[in-house]
């Protein structure tokens, strides 16, 4: 059902950020090591925000997204980069130990279900290198606000307001429509996220879990950051990031 969404012909439009988040930035300076002078891979590049960051500091920079939208932006953007319309969970296009690096920002990995996350996970470890790193980005679980539905905001503008209305009815209908679909189970849920109005639904998982399933295909967890760019340890509490970004080494 997400392939609808991120197949829309002007799905590109809905992506405007041009920088770095705070735990982006956080990550990559701490680890720019593994990046400069390396070959990075860079999973759902959409529009292309990652390239100017990635990009100089590579040796070699390959990117990949799903969306044919999203591709055809970043080839006309950057006609001479390496990009390729692909699904991250057959990366054939590259041999074994092609990379030292790769990124997954923008919780792509949550887009698919449990097994097909679970197959770009050893997808992403047969690409890389030997002690790679793998940096991405997922949904948090145990987040304050996992799994709630649409509020409405509320404006002093009266357009501004009525602009808020229609997209709080968008995101009631979509919660709604994707109800049957929620899974809440003891490894991992599945919930429709305020992305897209409710329109798309998302893996979450917690610190724990996501650091099994890491441990389970090769890798090291190494580092997780919270939206403020604070590295968690132990019992921290992580109950106000929605997200979390999470570094791991290719054993």
């Amino acid at each position: 059902m997400n392939r609808d969404v991120y197949h829309a012909p002007e799905i590109d439009r809905s992506y405007k950020r041009t920088t770095l988040s705070t735990a982006e930035t956080v990550v990559l300076l701490k680890h720019q090591p593994s990046i400069a002078g390396r070959a990075v891979l860079d999973i759902g590049v959409g529009t292309g925000r990652t390239i100017a960051f990635l990009k100089p500091l590579a040796r070699r920079y390959a990117c990949l997204d799903y969306s044919p939208a999203m591709v055809q932006r970043v080839r006309r953007d950057h006609p001479d980069l390496d990009v390729h319309l692909t699904d991250m969970r057959d990366l054939s296009p590259w041999r074994d130990e092609s990379f030292d690096f790769v990124f997954a920002a923008n919780n792509v990995l949550d887009a698919v279900g449990h097994e097909d996350r679970l197959r770009t996970i050893g997808e992403i470890r047969r690409v890389l290198m030997p002690e790679g790193l793998f940096v991405f980005s997922s949904h948090n679980r145990r987040f304050r606000l996992a799994g709630h539905g649409p509020r409405l905001e509320y404006s002093r503008n009266p357009v501004t307001q009525l602009s808020l209305a229609l997209q709080y009815l968008r995101s009631l209908v979509n919660h709604r429509r994707l109800l049957a679909n929620r899974r809440d189970g003891s490894d991992y849920a599945l919930f429709a996220d305020p992305g897209h109005d409710f329109g798309l639904i998302h893996y979450y998982v917690d610190r724990s879990r996501q650091a099994a399933q890491l441990d389970a295909h090769g890798f090291q967890l190494l580092d997780v950051v919270d939206m403020a760019g604070r590295e968690l340890t132990g019992d921290d509490d992580d109950a106000d990031s929605a997200s979390l970004m999470y570094v791991a080494r290719r054993r």
